[in-house]
């Protein structure tokens, strides 16, 4: 490539992806640095990544899991162009939307966060609780600790751990957080940064923040350090310089204009200061100016570098230093940093690669560009700490070191979650930040403890809920594997990144879990212990699981569609030659196992003999979510990344064309979209921020209450339709009982000419084609009152539902119900006919009616909400014995 651009013109060079040749000089030294730059497109982006690991590979420590992470979030966010949008625009786009809002205020049941809080290692690898980038401890109150992490936001413990609260959940931009740092006297006061070059600060403790970044910042900041004897003078750290402040905050000068990320002063001396990114920098004047120390120094190396001090030794400044993806050289001044002398090259062949993935140092690979750390004993100049996948100890004073955790378990060396983003030591204690929460060591790492029960920073991609067993819920999440939670609480079965999963609809201890790029799992024991199963063909980041029905026949969207009738011991691709390319959505019709919808992009495939024949459209946008329709096979919701209309639509002849449905919703991308079976296809969209609802006959609702303000990777809505459930991107998992309902909540008059022929009545009954009135006056009678009697209807096999319509046929409204019911069959439990179900009144636990001896029919009685429909199981017969009385009553 290189002699090729030799040849060819400047011009020529911008137009192929508008990337310049100063870019791919760049771009070939970092990927990271690639991905962070806001002046290129996602396109872009991509181009440079396919070449850089078409030429390293993809294996671990390649940085290519790292980079398939970033790229997952990022297509989120990026505008029609593909550029990224600042980190604000969801939030002004959910603030500015026009919606109606339904939450506790409403009398509706909150949001209950159900984690993981912590981990409980069954058959993974590496388990943890979530992915943390910075740690910031009160020097004058080390039991105050203030933690960042990305899609979780700003967490604090007042006692040392034992309890986290978070502190910016309901601003999504301030979820997606990279450093923080607390006064050195005043654990109140603290300082933390983003990703997009926002900067807050608190000084009540993270009751309230204040936006104090301006003068310039950008990019992600990397580190905030404040004057150890100035509390106003407060340093910023970030992907386009340093930037001073000398009034805490209030405004900020541009002091150097180069990608930094780590920095810090002489202890006896804050005058003199040092600065690393790719290179190093040492300031005399409290980091006003700032010099380059290059080879004259000693410093004849360029890399992503960190720097250390001790106050044992204020004279002692250490520097680690990357090369490429694997550990470069340990560089130690003696003379506060004007020289500077290599203790440590790096070399697997001597096995001094100690970014590398095990604790010998003999192995090639790492990924130093992503976790890096190190921190220095403040009472030993000798002892210096690194983390990169593991973290290594030396005591004399960096020129060997030795491992003192493993990224995996079991081991017997100790364990600390791979990919350590930070190290900080404080006064007597090592505190450790990885991408599976927050360790400490006060042994000088010989006794590794983890600090992060009680914080609820996961990153959920995907969840499955049990049908058999409501407390069953497993999940995959970024790093830190998939899990399984019961009534005794979550275990963690498969490692590395989990992905998409189910449960088998029989069995709620037959689950199926996958990893990146669609390696795939079973466990027969609900999570206790797993089986590899055999992978078909190469798959996507997620790779899309479905199941058929009340059955064991699953499917998997790798390269094509493959099913398969023995649990997923052997895979049929039925797809053909149709699907080339690793597919991105996978969903099979409920009602007939024949209709399969597809996706990958913007286009979608579709089949309706189950795979003989494949039919192909092309959406308007990249298609994140397909939710198939729980009565007609030919109906499905599709979800896009895209802030225009077709960002969610309705199909009702199996994709050929769509309506718009997103009137209302924010202007933001539709990440997962589930249907409410127990009504008339009742909507939940999760979004960038946030979960929304709508039936068929209202607009949309933000139900998002008391959720914090984060992206929703999936929604999940029980079959009994009583509980919902979110998997968050960085907020765990949370679910609200919908039996609680959805209805807006007041008292509603009932129109003064409501018991004349103004109003009349319709039992409508849906005959496959949707539904329809029916007029047979032998199945019903009354008039136009407040109550209406439905006779015996005992042959009709088909969803019904009861409304109320102005004499002109237009639909005014839909009324909660009284309901007198006797039902033939084995019931266990019928309803109170005085019971009057309305806003905030509470049904009995058993609100599922039997039909027959074998079929169940969803619940008609939701707490707080309209009933607007009853839907029978497939093939069960509503047989009322006696009549079946519906009356109006007067509240929503």
């Amino acid at each position: 490539m290189y002699q090729l651009r030799k040849k060819i013109t400047i011009r020529l060079v911008g137009l192929f992806l508008g990337i310049g040749i100063q870019f791919w000089a760049q771009a070939q030294e970092n990927i990271f640095d690639v991905m962070q730059r806001t002046d290129l497109s996602l396109q872009q982006v991509q181009s440079f990544a396919k070449k850089w690991f078409d030429s390293l590979g993809t294996a671990k420590g390649t940085g290519y899991n790292q980079y398939q992470r970033w790229l997952y979030e990022v297509k989120f966010h990026v505008d029609e162009k593909g550029y990224r949008r600042s980190e604000d625009f969801d939030q002004k786009a959910y603030k500015t939307a026009s919606i109606q809002t339904l939450g506790v205020e409403n009398n509706l049941l909150p949001w209950t966060e159900k984690g993981p809080f912590a981990w409980n290692r069954t058959s993974g690898w590496n388990p943890g609780v979530g992915r943390i980038t910075a740690i910031g401890v009160a020097p004058s109150d080390t039991n105050t600790i203030y933690i960042t992490s990305p899609g979780g936001g700003l967490w604090k413990t007042s006692n040392g751990g034992a309890n986290w609260i978070p502190l910016t959940d309901y601003s999504n931009s301030l979820l997606n957080l990279y450093a923080v740092c607390v006064h050195p006297a005043d654990p109140q006061t603290v300082y933390a940064g983003s990703a997009g070059g926002t900067v807050i600060k608190s000084t009540n403790g993270g009751i309230s923040f204040t936006t104090v970044s301006s003068g310039g910042i950008g990019g992600v900041i990397r580190k905030i350090f404040i004057h150890p004897s100035n509390s106003n003078i407060v340093f910023v750290c970030c992907s386009n310089g340093i930037f001073k402040s000398t009034n805490g905050g209030g405004t900020w000068v541009a002091a150097l204009n180069v990608n930094i990320e780590d920095l810090e002063c002489k202890p006896n001396d804050p005058n003199i200061m040092y600065a690393t990114g790719a290179n190093v920098y040492r300031s005399t004047n409290e980091g006003l100016t700032w010099v380059q120390m290059g080879a004259a120094a000693g410093i004849t190396t360029s890399g992503r570098t960190l720097v250390s001090v001790s106050a044992a030794d204020p004279e002692r400044v250490y520097l680690v230093q990357s090369k490429g993806r694997e550990f470069g050289y340990m560089y130690r001044s003696n003379d506060a940093g004007l020289s500077f002398s290599i203790t440590v090259t790096g070399n697997p062949a001597t096995c001094t690669n100690f970014f590398g993935y095990p604790a010998s140092g003999c192995e090639t690979g790492g990924q130093a560009s992503y976790d890096m750390a190190m921190c220095a004993n403040p009472d030993n100049a000798n002892e210096l700490h690194i983390g990169g996948i593991i973290c290594w100890r030396s005591l004399d004073g960096g020129l060997s070191f030795q491992p003192e955790t493993e990224w995996f378990l079991p081991n017997s060396t100790g364990y600390n979650h791979a990919d350590v983003h930070v190290l900080n030591w404080v006064r007597k204690t090592i505190y450790s930040g990885s991408d599976g929460g927050i360790y400490k060591s006060i042994n000088s790492g010989d006794d590794w403890i983890d600090l992060s029960k009680g914080l609820g920073i996961r990153q959920f991609y995907r969840i499955a809920v049990s049908k058999t067993n409501l407390s069953f819920i497993t999940g995959g999440s970024q790093d830190n594997g998939s899990s399984i939670s019961k009534k005794s609480g979550w275990f963690d079965w498969l490692g590395a990144d989990g992905m998409d999963c189910l449960f088998s609809p029989l069995d709620s201890n037959l689950l199926w879990g996958t990893s990146q790029n669609g390696a795939i799992y079973r466990s027969t024991n609900g999570g206790g212990s797993r089986t590899s199963l055999s992978q078909p063909s190469n798959g996507n980041w997620v790779t899309p699981l479905a199941i058929e029905g009340n059955t064991n026949t699953i499917y998997g969207g790798w390269t094509g569609v493959f099913k398969s009738t023995n649990l997923g011991s052997s895979w049929t691709k039925i797809s053909d030659v149709v699907i080339t390319a690793p597919l991105d959505v996978l969903a099979v019709s409920g009602v007939n196992a024949d209709f399969i919808y597809a996706s990958r992009g913007s286009t979608l495939y579709v089949t309706s003999n189950g795979g003989s024949t494949w039919n192909t459209y092309t959406y308007p946008s990249t298609i994140t979510t397909i939710a198939t329709s729980p009565y007609l096979p030919n109906k499905i919701y599709i979800g896009a990344n895209t802030t225009g209309a077709a960002r969610l639509s309705v199909s009702t002849n199996a994709g050929a064309s769509f309506t718009n449905i997103a009137d209302g919703l924010p202007e933001t991308a539709v990440r997962s979209i589930a249907l409410d079976y127990t009504l008339e296809e009742g909507i939940y969209a999760g979004m960038n921020v946030g979960v929304f609802y709508k039936d068929n006959n209202s607009a949309w609702s933000d139900i998002s209450s008391n959720l914090p303000k984060v992206a929703v990777n999936e929604v999940e809505v029980s079959t009994s339709g009583r509980i919902l459930r979110l998997a968050t991107y960085g907020r765990g998992v949370w679910e609200r009982n919908v039996a609680g309902g959805l209805c807006p909540g007041g008292n509603f008059n009932l129109p003064a000419n409501f018991a004349t022929a103004s109003a009349s009545f319709q039992w409508q009954a849906d005959l496959g084609t949707g539904f329809a009135n029916i007029t047979d006056g032998s199945l019903f009678s009354g008039t136009a009152t407040s109550e209406l009697t439905i006779k015996n209807v005992a042959t009709t096999m088909y969803n019904h539902k009861f409304r109320c319509l102005h004499s002109n046929g237009s639909f005014s409204q839909e009324y909660t119900l009284k309901f007198t019911a006797i039902w033939t069959g084995n019931v266990s439990n019928d309803w109170d006919n005085t019971a009057n179900w309305s806003c905030g009144s509470i049904p009995n636990e058993n609100t599922d009616v039997i039909v027959g001896a074998e079929k169940t029919v969803y619940p008609l009685l939701k707490q707080n909400t309209t009933v607007r429909s009853i839907h029978l199981a497939n093939g069960a017969k509503l047989n009322v014995q006696s009549g079946f009385k519906l009356q109006i009553t007067g509240k929503l």
